[in-house]
């Protein structure tokens, strides 16, 4: 009779006990960040290009006045958000998917006169690799979903004009010398067809690693999503996300498991869990 009980009670604890299933039948338990991450269904790799405007609209920068000598500068992104950029630092190996290697918080000023001007006012929210890092800025003019790289003989950056053909880059440990944040100041000798822009972060260990959907510098003109910066599962390296707050995933903590409704969001084409970044699960996350 008591062997009896304890099968019976034992049966409960199996039947009640939480399942190592997701709801797709799929067995979680022993699977790596890798392993989890690639049963992801990315049908449409232009999703990871719709976590913020990726263009301005130079209309929208107002002009300077220029009998005062003065500038005005237009802030983007608008209000109380940033922009952020996530990276994993491994490519074009995987890594573990907790998008923390390095995280840039930033600003984007714009004045347009006979020249374009501007900065960027960053801060590092957080340094999860440990690979020597080095970051970079990419200018590009924008129509629809082409992007044409400007050439450097158009862009100062720090008063330095640049010259070759490599993007303008530097350490990371040079950027964050005296404190975690810094500012790029940068000029563009503005061409007048030009009504679209877009700036944006890269950084570069071994290789350059670009957000998803974007080509490498050597590339003049492309149309995203490219799938340069792109697993065979459609996984990125790279995020840039457009909110006012960002909880960190845990280190060597997998995205999904920081982020619950980024994966019905990715999913879906976008279409379910639109601010799953605003969501975040404490266990797993930081600030």
């Amino acid at each position: 009779m008591g062997n009896k009980l304890f099968l019976i009670a034992f049966g409960l604890i199996l039947f009640f006990a939480p399942s190592c299933h997701n709801d797709k039948g799929e067995d979680l338990g022993s699977l790596s960040n890798q392993e989890r991450m690639q049963l992801l269904k990315i049908e449409d790799p232009s999703i990871w290009n719709t976590l913020t405007t990726q263009s301005i609209d130079l209309g929208s920068v107002e002009t300077s006045a220029l009998k005062l000598k003065s500038k005005t500068y237009s802030e983007y992104p608008y209000g109380g958000n940033y922009y952020f950029a996530l990276f994993e630092d491994l490519f074009p190996s995987e890594g573990d998917y907790d998008f923390n290697d390095v995280i840039i918080k930033s600003k984007l000023g714009l004045s347009k006169s006979w020249n374009i001007t501007g900065y960027i006012k960053s801060t590092l929210i957080n340094r999860g690799g440990s690979l020597p890092v080095d970051v970079g800025l990419m200018f590009y003019t924008v129509s629809g979903k082409t992007y044409t790289r400007i050439a450097n003989e158009y862009i100062t950056v720090n008063g330095e004009q640049l010259t070759g053909e490599d993007p303008w880059r530097t350490p990371l440990n040079d950027l964050v010398a005296d404190s975690d944040s810094w500012q790029i100041n940068f000029s563009l000798s503005f061409m007048g067809w030009w009504s679209n822009i877009w700036v944006s972060y890269f950084i570069y260990t071994n290789e350059e690693i670009f957000t998803g959907g974007f080509a490498p510098s050597s590339v003049h003109s492309f149309t995203i999503p490219t799938h340069d910066f792109l697993t065979d599962k459609n996984l990125p390296w790279g995020l840039e996300i457009e909110t006012d707050e960002f909880a960190i995933p845990n280190e060597k903590e997998l995205f999904l498991n920081a982020y619950p409704e980024f994966e019905e969001w990715a999913e879906s084409g976008g279409v379910k869990n639109k601010k799953w970044y605003k969501s975040p699960d404490p266990a797993y996350t930081h600030d």
